[in-house]
Protein backbone atom coordinates (compact mmCIF):
# COMPACT_ATOMS: atom_id res chain seq x y z
CA UNK A 1 0.00 0.00 0.00
CA UNK A 2 1.27 3.13 -0.95
CA UNK A 3 1.79 6.34 1.73
CA UNK A 4 -0.97 8.04 0.38
CA UNK A 5 -2.86 5.33 0.92
CA UNK A 6 -1.66 4.44 4.36
CA UNK A 7 -2.56 8.15 5.39
CA UNK A 8 -6.01 7.98 3.63
CA UNK A 9 -7.05 4.77 5.79
CA UNK A 10 -5.64 6.44 9.42
CA UNK A 11 -8.14 9.37 8.03
CA UNK A 12 -10.70 7.57 7.49
CA UNK A 13 -10.34 5.88 11.02
CA UNK A 14 -10.61 8.83 12.84
CA UNK A 15 -13.79 9.89 10.83
CA UNK A 16 -16.63 8.26 13.05
CA UNK A 17 -16.55 9.18 16.46
CA UNK A 18 -18.55 6.39 17.20
CA UNK A 19 -21.29 3.84 15.84
CA UNK A 20 -24.00 3.22 18.87
CA UNK A 21 -27.15 3.05 16.55
CA UNK A 22 -28.29 0.14 14.43
CA UNK A 23 -30.73 1.69 11.28
CA UNK A 24 -33.17 -0.32 12.77
CA UNK A 25 -34.85 -0.89 16.19
CA UNK A 26 -35.77 -3.68 17.89
CA UNK A 27 -39.66 -3.72 19.12
CA UNK A 28 -41.30 -6.86 20.52
CA UNK A 29 -44.88 -7.92 21.61
CA UNK A 30 -45.84 -11.35 23.90
CA UNK A 31 -48.72 -13.21 22.35
CA UNK A 32 -51.98 -11.85 23.60
CA UNK A 33 -50.74 -8.92 25.54
CA UNK A 34 -52.30 -5.49 24.95
CA UNK A 35 -50.24 -3.10 27.49
CA UNK A 36 -52.38 0.10 26.09
CA UNK A 37 -55.08 -2.24 28.44
CA UNK A 38 -53.06 -2.33 31.31
CA UNK A 39 -54.46 0.16 34.52
CA UNK A 40 -51.14 0.69 35.75
CA UNK A 41 -47.46 0.21 35.74
CA UNK A 42 -44.81 1.01 38.16
CA UNK A 43 -42.20 2.84 36.90
CA UNK A 44 -38.72 2.28 38.14
CA UNK A 45 -36.17 5.33 38.10
CA UNK A 46 -34.96 5.72 34.64
CA UNK A 47 -31.30 4.71 34.06
CA UNK A 48 -29.25 6.62 31.64
CA UNK A 49 -25.10 6.22 30.29
CA UNK A 50 -23.88 9.29 28.46
CA UNK A 51 -20.60 9.24 26.41
CA UNK A 52 -18.84 12.38 26.15
CA UNK A 53 -15.97 12.40 23.73
CA UNK A 54 -13.40 15.20 24.26
CA UNK A 55 -12.00 13.75 21.29
CA UNK A 56 -12.80 12.30 18.29
CA UNK A 57 -11.60 8.18 19.51
CA UNK A 58 -11.47 9.39 23.46
CA UNK A 59 -14.74 9.42 25.00
CA UNK A 60 -15.89 8.13 28.80
CA UNK A 61 -18.73 8.23 30.80
CA UNK A 62 -19.94 10.97 32.36
CA UNK A 63 -21.65 10.62 35.78
CA UNK A 64 -23.30 14.03 35.68
CA UNK A 65 -24.49 13.88 32.09
CA UNK A 66 -25.58 10.82 33.04
CA UNK A 67 -27.55 12.22 36.13
CA UNK A 68 -28.83 14.65 34.10
CA UNK A 69 -30.35 12.64 31.19
CA UNK A 70 -32.24 10.31 34.25
CA UNK A 71 -33.91 13.86 35.42
CA UNK A 72 -34.57 14.74 32.22
CA UNK A 73 -36.45 11.32 31.70
CA UNK A 74 -38.10 11.51 35.18
CA UNK A 75 -39.70 14.92 34.58
CA UNK A 76 -40.76 14.25 30.98
CA UNK A 77 -42.31 10.92 32.43
CA UNK A 78 -44.25 12.21 35.58
CA UNK A 79 -45.53 14.74 33.68
CA UNK A 80 -46.86 12.90 31.41
CA UNK A 81 -50.63 11.00 31.01
CA UNK A 82 -49.12 7.49 30.87
CA UNK A 83 -50.73 5.28 33.64
CA UNK A 84 -47.56 5.20 35.40
CA UNK A 85 -46.42 4.94 39.17
CA UNK A 86 -44.45 7.64 40.95
CA UNK A 87 -40.93 6.67 40.04
CA UNK A 88 -39.78 3.60 42.02
CA UNK A 89 -36.01 4.12 43.24
CA UNK A 90 -33.62 1.59 42.76
CA UNK A 91 -30.45 1.36 43.77
CA UNK A 92 -28.70 0.42 40.40
CA UNK A 93 -24.84 0.48 42.18
CA UNK A 94 -26.04 -1.42 45.47
CA UNK A 95 -28.61 -4.18 45.52
CA UNK A 96 -30.10 -2.80 41.74
CA UNK A 97 -26.61 -3.89 40.14
CA UNK A 98 -28.37 -7.00 38.02
CA UNK A 99 -31.35 -4.71 36.82
CA UNK A 100 -28.52 -1.46 35.47
CA UNK A 101 -26.15 -5.35 34.10
CA UNK A 102 -29.33 -6.66 32.42
CA UNK A 103 -30.64 -2.84 30.75
CA UNK A 104 -26.87 -2.73 30.07
CA UNK A 105 -28.04 -5.84 27.46
CA UNK A 106 -30.94 -4.01 25.59
CA UNK A 107 -28.49 -2.34 22.67
CA UNK A 108 -27.69 -5.91 21.86
CA UNK A 109 -30.82 -7.69 21.80
CA UNK A 110 -33.07 -9.24 18.60
CA UNK A 111 -36.70 -9.52 18.61
CA UNK A 112 -35.98 -13.29 19.01
CA UNK A 113 -34.69 -12.96 22.01
CA UNK A 114 -36.77 -10.86 23.91
CA UNK A 115 -38.84 -13.58 24.65
CA UNK A 116 -36.56 -15.84 25.91
CA UNK A 117 -35.01 -13.16 28.37
CA UNK A 118 -35.32 -13.43 31.52
CA UNK A 119 -36.13 -10.50 34.23
CA UNK A 120 -33.52 -10.56 37.04
CA UNK A 121 -35.51 -11.35 40.53
CA UNK A 122 -34.13 -7.86 42.40
CA UNK A 123 -36.79 -6.50 39.70
CA UNK A 124 -39.23 -8.61 39.80
CA UNK A 125 -39.45 -8.74 43.58
CA UNK A 126 -38.72 -4.27 42.98
CA UNK A 127 -41.52 -4.49 41.23
CA UNK A 128 -44.09 -6.70 43.25
CA UNK A 129 -43.31 -4.62 46.23
CA UNK A 130 -44.86 -2.14 45.33
CA UNK A 131 -48.42 -4.44 44.79
CA UNK A 132 -48.19 -4.06 41.03
CA UNK A 133 -48.60 -7.31 38.60
CA UNK A 134 -46.59 -4.89 35.58
CA UNK A 135 -43.37 -2.84 35.91
CA UNK A 136 -41.58 -0.87 33.54
CA UNK A 137 -37.99 0.63 32.62
CA UNK A 138 -37.05 2.75 30.44
CA UNK A 139 -32.93 3.49 29.66
CA UNK A 140 -31.39 6.11 27.59
CA UNK A 141 -28.04 5.60 25.86
CA UNK A 142 -26.41 8.19 24.54
CA UNK A 143 -22.79 10.56 23.35
CA UNK A 144 -21.77 14.48 23.11
CA UNK A 145 -19.19 15.66 21.37
CA UNK A 146 -17.28 18.62 22.16
CA UNK A 147 -16.70 20.86 19.98
CA UNK A 148 -13.15 20.26 19.70
CA UNK A 149 -14.04 17.18 19.13
CA UNK A 150 -16.57 17.54 16.53
CA UNK A 151 -13.98 20.36 14.68
CA UNK A 152 -11.36 17.77 14.53
CA UNK A 153 -13.78 15.12 12.88
CA UNK A 154 -14.74 18.01 10.46
CA UNK A 155 -11.33 18.65 9.37
CA UNK A 156 -10.31 14.71 9.21
CA UNK A 157 -13.15 14.46 7.14
CA UNK A 158 -12.12 17.34 4.59
CA UNK A 159 -8.64 16.14 4.31
CA UNK A 160 -10.13 12.82 3.59
CA UNK A 161 -12.04 13.74 0.70
CA UNK A 162 -9.75 15.91 -0.47
CA UNK A 163 -7.48 12.94 -0.99
CA UNK A 164 -10.26 10.73 -2.44
CA UNK A 165 -10.65 13.25 -4.78
CA UNK A 166 -6.67 12.96 -5.06
CA UNK A 167 -6.78 9.18 -5.62
CA UNK A 168 -9.82 9.25 -7.77
CA UNK A 169 -11.55 7.53 -4.81
CA UNK A 170 -15.38 8.00 -5.59
CA UNK A 171 -16.95 7.15 -2.22
CA UNK A 172 -16.84 10.40 0.19
CA UNK A 173 -17.83 10.41 3.87
CA UNK A 174 -19.58 12.66 5.63
CA UNK A 175 -19.61 13.26 9.66
CA UNK A 176 -22.66 12.73 11.86
CA UNK A 177 -24.20 14.44 14.34
CA UNK A 178 -22.26 16.12 17.29
CA UNK A 179 -24.93 14.36 19.31
CA UNK A 180 -27.21 11.35 19.59
CA UNK A 181 -29.10 9.34 21.86
CA UNK A 182 -31.23 6.04 22.09
CA UNK A 183 -34.30 5.01 24.17
CA UNK A 184 -35.25 1.66 25.41
CA UNK A 185 -38.28 0.31 27.26
CA UNK A 186 -39.33 -2.72 28.94
CA UNK A 187 -42.29 -4.02 30.42
CA UNK A 188 -42.12 -6.84 32.98
CA UNK A 189 -44.65 -9.24 33.70
CA UNK A 190 -44.22 -10.28 37.43
CA UNK A 191 -46.39 -13.28 36.69
CA UNK A 192 -44.45 -14.75 34.31
CA UNK A 193 -41.18 -12.94 35.04
CA UNK A 194 -41.11 -11.96 31.37
CA UNK A 195 -40.54 -9.07 29.07
CA UNK A 196 -44.26 -8.97 27.55
CA UNK A 197 -42.79 -5.51 25.62
CA UNK A 198 -40.28 -4.03 24.35
CA UNK A 199 -38.99 -0.85 22.40
CA UNK A 200 -36.15 1.43 21.42
CA UNK A 201 -36.09 4.56 19.26
CA UNK A 202 -32.56 5.14 18.01
CA UNK A 203 -31.39 8.69 16.50
CA UNK A 204 -27.85 9.90 16.13
CA UNK A 205 -29.35 13.14 15.86
CA UNK A 206 -31.20 13.94 18.66
CA UNK A 207 -28.75 15.14 21.69
CA UNK A 208 -29.77 13.30 25.35
CA UNK A 209 -30.48 16.52 26.63
CA UNK A 210 -32.84 18.20 25.20
CA UNK A 211 -36.17 18.13 26.28
CA UNK A 212 -38.03 18.85 23.05
CA UNK A 213 -35.61 15.76 21.35
CA UNK A 214 -36.32 13.48 23.96
CA UNK A 215 -39.92 14.14 24.28
CA UNK A 216 -40.43 13.36 20.96
CA UNK A 217 -38.24 10.33 21.30
CA UNK A 218 -40.34 9.28 24.06
CA UNK A 219 -43.50 9.30 22.36
CA UNK A 220 -42.52 7.40 19.73
CA UNK A 221 -41.37 5.03 22.51
CA UNK A 222 -44.28 4.89 24.73
CA UNK A 223 -46.57 4.88 21.84
CA UNK A 224 -48.21 1.49 22.24
CA UNK A 225 -49.29 2.52 25.82
CA UNK A 226 -50.75 5.48 25.53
Amino acid sequence: MSKKRLFLASMIGILFVVTMFSSCATTYTASGTKVSEIDEFALIEPKSIIIYYDKPTSGYRDPSLASASEQLLTDILTNSRYPFTDPVPADYEGEGASIAKWIGTFSDLESSDIKHLRVPKALTDLIKSTGHRYGIVIHAYGYIESNEAYDQEKMAELVGNILRTILDEPTRRTVGDQAGNALYTAVIDTQTDRVVYFNSVLSNADHPLSRRNVSSQMKRLLRKID
